[in-house]
């Protein structure tokens, strides 16, 4: 959910989406309450300083939680050191205390970062009870396993189904490629090990209803991660997928290729693209993009339609993957794969053309070097296109909280 914070009311209407999400996806309680807080608190402290900010409401793409994010368009421009003290004198939880010093007792995990001619950003992440990687708790500050996922899912302004979805798993390396087809080493045979309903599709619209038409807890797997094998053995695939048009029937399309994706995510990418074009037959049909690192460091993609996918380092953008025409679910081509010998620990990204490509041409200081959990929200809030569902991924090596 995407909540301006323009005005004195969207602190009122954070805090509420934040407590309904949170509620939805498993965190109850105080642990609501903290979310529903934190949301508030960014909200009001970005409209009472102008700063034409947003705060989004999302569930955590590493498993069932949520994550509150917070931008704002002219905020410190000193990558970081500014960003501690944003906004000087704003309040939670005590008096004379920063906002983000109160962000760290309230969140499992804060992640801030200043951008020059960006602002600054601020992710909040709460995991629910039993999620691997992190016991649930105020300031918790143990290393997150497995690799290091952001994701942002948004209709179309005015719809309340996207047509856009993620998927991301992780499966151990153990086998061979399932079919002689060319792919990445570690791409053997392993269960997806998903995470549970409704991990990636909490509330996305304006009135809170759920971006797949429904309750966030009830509205799987449009956009959900598998659990996280050790990162040393594990082969990351990520998808995202584009519905043909807007809507319910769009958002049809993406919710089967999810489906069919945590179906068999350890088949090599063009038999995994395949057997989304399968599960598409009938439908409107979508654009799809396929990403996957495996333990040797080395990159595939296989992509039919729109979606770009990229390597990012600090120094920029490292590499462009080319997609193939058609639609999946329509007119598909043999699926193609490329592979990048090392993505040198670079991130992973995939995006919906709900972002505008032309980002890429001249990224500017700061935003590729973003970690995942802000990377698709400030992407996205900075080059958004009009009149489009919107949906980024980012997946990182794995790397430790602060």
């Amino acid at each position: 959910m995407l909540v301006p914070a323009h005005d004195r009311d969207a602190a009122g209407t954070a805090a509420r989406a934040a407590r309904r999400a949170a509620s939805e996806l498993g965190l109850a309680g105080p642990r609501a309450e903290r979310t529903a807080e934190c949301a508030g608190e960014l909200a009001r402290a970005l409209a009472a300083r102008a700063e034409r900010g947003a705060v989004y409401v999302q569930p955590s793409p590493l498993g069932r939680g949520l994550d509150v994010a917070a931008i704002g368009s002219a905020l410190p421009e000193d990558g970081g050191a500014g960003a501690e003290r944003w906004p000087d004198g704003a309040r939670a939880g005590g008096p004379g205390g920063t906002l983000l010093e109160a962000l760290r007792e309230l969140a499992d995990d804060l992640v801030v970062r200043g951008t020059p001619g960006r602002g600054t950003a601020v992710c909040a992440r709460w995991r629910a009870s039993g999620v691997p990687g992190r016991p649930p708790g105020p300031g918790a500050r143990e290393a997150v396993a497995g690799p290091d996922v952001g994701a942002l899912r948004l209709p179309v302004d005015g719809e309340s189904s996207c047509g856009d979805a993620w998927a991301v798993a992780a499966v151990p390396a153990a086998g061979p490629a399932d079919d002689g087809i060319a792919g990445p080493p570690g791409a053997g045979a392993g269960p997806s090990l998903a995470a549970p309903p409704g991990a990636g599709a909490g509330p996305a619209c304006g009135d809170g209803r759920a971006a797949g038409g429904g309750p966030a807890a009830g509205n799987a797997p449009a956009g959900r991660s598998g659990a996280r094998p050790d990162a040393a053995t594990a082969a990351v695939t990520a998808m995202v997928v584009d519905g043909l048009g807007h809507g319910p029937a769009a958002a049809h399309a993406a919710d089967l290729a999810v489906r069919a994706f945590h179906d068999s995510p350890a088949l090599s990418l063009p038999r995994l693209m395949t057997a989304v074009h399968q599960a598409l037959r009938g439908t409107r049909g979508a654009a799809v993009g396929l990403l996957r690192r495996s333990a040797d460091g080395s990159v595939e993609h296989c992509s039919v339609g729109n979606v770009r996918a990229y390597v990012l380092g600090r120094d920029g953008v490292r590499h462009r993957f080319g997609a193939q025409p058609g639609v999946v679910g329509w007119n598909m081509p043999p699926p193609a794969a490329q592979r990048l010998p090392d993505a040198l620990d670079g991130t992973l990204l995939l995006h919906s053309d709900g972002v505008d490509g032309r980002w890429a041409h001249s990224p500017g200081p700061g935003l590729t070097g973003l970690p995942a959990p802000l990377l698709p929200v400030v992407l996205a809030h900075a080059h958004r296109a009009a009149r489009d569902d919107v949906t980024a991924l980012a997946v990182a090596p794995a790397r430790r909280t602060p």
